[in-house]
């Protein structure tokens, strides 16, 4: 895996959980066994959950599940943007709520305030089929750390998500097309769903960067004012989320 400063790679298809909550089906399995003290890690420490990039804002983790894998009991303490990558059915159990099976759809985005109300579960993938999500953990609690997260001035850009702490849009450009300048006041992360060639540079520079992406590569992205462009001859889709 590279992230950026490394990139992130593995398989892609941008996916997501129904609202609020990773289930979109009813209440299961009435008798659940709680863990002991002992049992429950934290999230970074789980089985299926890598952490490829961390600084004092981010924690980014790639979670790879494989078919009818069970994650640890782990504790969730921290606000929590999921791009799940490959949606399958899933069971999940919490300290805090019911037991719920449900399905990730692709094509959401989930957000989860844990810093304001923790929680301890685990996740049982009861697909065929390996689930893979990109996470990312916000580690500076608080509001008005950055700036206000705005691409009001490029129509590239159709927001995703709302929150106080972070924001997050969709970008899709054909090939050649880019989105103009924008500036981004905090750090953020950047998900591809498809791969392609991306172009990137500095306002006022005149060379390109260049990269090839993957389904499911992840960026870091520092603050400044950027343009980006589909160097490839594919349609290119990303998600891009910036901290407030």
């Amino acid at each position: 895996m590279r992230v950026v400063k490394r990139t992130t790679r593995a398989v892609s298809v941008f996916a997501g959980l129904c609202a609020l909550s990773p289930f979109c089906g009813g209440s299961a399995l009435a008798d659940t066994h709680k863990p002991s003290p002992s049992e429950i890690v934290e999230t970074a420490q789980d089985t299926y959950h890598h952490v490829i990039f961390e600084n004092e804002d981010i924690r980014l983790m790639r979670v790879v599940i494989p078919p009818h894998g069970k994650t640890r009991w782990h504790r969730q303490s921290l606000d929590y943007v999921n791009t799940p990558i490959v949606g399958t059915t899933i069971h999940k159990d919490s300290l805090s709520e019911p037991s719920r099976d449900g399905t990730m759809k692709p094509g959401e985005v989930r957000y989860l305030p844990y810093s304001q109300k923790s929680d301890v579960d685990q996740v049982i993938n009861t697909g065929d089929t390996v689930n893979a999500q990109v996470t990312f953990e916000i580690k500076r609690k608080g509001i008005g750390h950055f700036g206000p997260a705005e691409r009001a001035n490029t129509q590239a850009f159709r927001m995703i998500l709302d929150k106080p702490v972070v924001r997050g849009w969709h970008v899709h450009l054909e090939p050649g097309q880019g989105t103009g300048d924008y500036t981004q006041s905090g750090p953020g992360v950047r998900v591809f769903l498809t791969g392609g060639r991306l172009m990137t540079r500095e306002k006022g520079a005149v060379v390109f960067s260049e990269k090839h992406m993957s389904q499911g590569d992840a960026d870091v992205l520092a603050k400044g004012t950027f343009e980006v462009i589909n160097g490839g001859m594919e349609p290119m889709d990303y998600n891009e989320y910036e901290l407030r």
